[in-house]
């Protein structure tokens, strides 16, 4: 027997058994056995059922089917194939096109216009509950993910490539449970502690360094269009590639045309936008722009033209209270283990601070 509220909704909107099922595209038999508990909907008759009884489909029945499960998204598309993680009591779906095209699949999203979004599960929910996502720009955490993934123990770790702010922001609303950032400071103050310092929905947390990296701009191999500064962006003919406000690459770019004395919203006027460093090194590697900036890994991973700029320290926001999961333990073990640093270090990063916490007093 499966516990409901569809009578009781029902009655109080003056609906008849027949009334209902004729709405819902049922029989009057269909909607006399789902209020006895005697069957239970399918996604599809659930989410009709709660859309004409004007309720969330979760307060309709005490238990959802268990074939639907009902998830926060977390940011778009809310469509497809999505990685569940399990925070703050609720899960959070995150799209598999974000965070890693080739990844196994927790669930399948049935209907994305509602909030929560409907999924049906595609793998057990006890081992997706163990699951943890790590959001931020670095490439290295990709691999830092397939790493722990390939190991023993509790969970599967996804990487959701993203901004540091947007990194941030999703950490303060509690839909992944490490994000990673790099940011600029200003006035010579710490870029990372400096963004969690005014960050007020980001909780207690700690910082710990994956790597310090380089920034520059990525050109074309050879770099024909003989660009040596920030100051040749503004150059007629230069096609740019930038990133989205909030990323570290974008404030590094506003900063560097600033010092060059450039207006920033004349040079990014006709500039396209890519979502990682990644992505900007792939735009100029394939022609669409020529010039970006973007790490020194990304450069190497499409063998263009780097012309360093800055080096930054990549920082991981860990939440004081998952400091002693033993997930995090772990991600921390083989953040600091040999292999890691080796494969690091080959594209470009500089692994010698991995695994150093950063002194934020005001939580500590």
């Amino acid at each position: 027997m499966s516990a409901n509220r569809v009578r009781e909704l029902r009655e109080s909107r003056g609906l008849s058994q027949s009334a209902l099922a004729a709405a819902a595209g049922l029989s009057r038999q269909s909607i006399g056995a789902i209020e006895a508990g005697r069957s239970v909907p399918g996604v599809d008759v659930a989410l009709r059922l709660a859309s004409l009884l004007e309720c969330p489909v979760e307060s309709l029945f005490a238990a959802a089917p268990e074939s639907l499960l009902f998830a926060e998204p977390a940011g778009a598309p809310r469509r497809g194939r999505v990685a569940l993680a399990h925070l703050a009591g609720r899960w959070v779906a995150h799209s598999l096109g974000g965070v890693a095209a080739g990844a196994m699949a927790d669930g399948l999203v049935e209907r994305a216009n509602d909030e929560p979004i409907a999924v049906t599960p595609l793998r057990s929910l006890a081992e997706a509950r163990e699951n943890v996502v790590i959001m931020g720009c670095a490439t290295a955490l990709g691999l830092l993910a397939e790493r722990l993934s390939a190991r023993a123990g509790m969970g599967r770790f996804f990487w959701a490539s993203s901004s540091s702010a947007r990194a941030l922001e999703a950490l303060g609303r509690e839909q992944v449970h490490v994000a990673g950032v790099h940011f600029v400071g200003s006035r010579g103050e710490d870029g990372n502690v400096e963004a969690i310092r005014a960050h007020a929905r980001v909780k207690p947390v700690e910082l710990v360094t994956l790597a310090r990296w380089e920034q520059g701009l990525v050109t074309a191999s050879g770099n024909p269009k003989k660009l040596s500064k920030p100051g040749d962006l503004a150059r007629r003919g230069v096609r740019l590639v930038t990133r989205e406000p909030g990323s570290g690459a974008h404030s590094l770019l506003e900063r560097e045309l600033e010092g060059a004395g450039l207006d920033s919203a004349r040079v990014n006027r006709d500039a396209i936008v890519g979502s990682g460093h990644l992505e900007v090194a792939g735009a100029v590697a394939m022609g669409a722009a020529d010039v970006g900036i973007a790490t020194r890994d990304a450069a190497i991973a499409f063998g263009l033209h780097f012309l360093p700029l800055a080096e930054e320290r990549f920082d991981l926001v860990v939440p004081l209270d998952l400091a002693a999961d033993s997930r995090v333990q772990r991600l921390l073990d083989v953040l600091t283990s040999a292999p890691f640093r080796r494969e690091i270090s080959a594209l470009g990063y500089d692994a010698s601070p991995a695994g150093e916490r950063v002194a934020l007093p005001e939580v500590a």
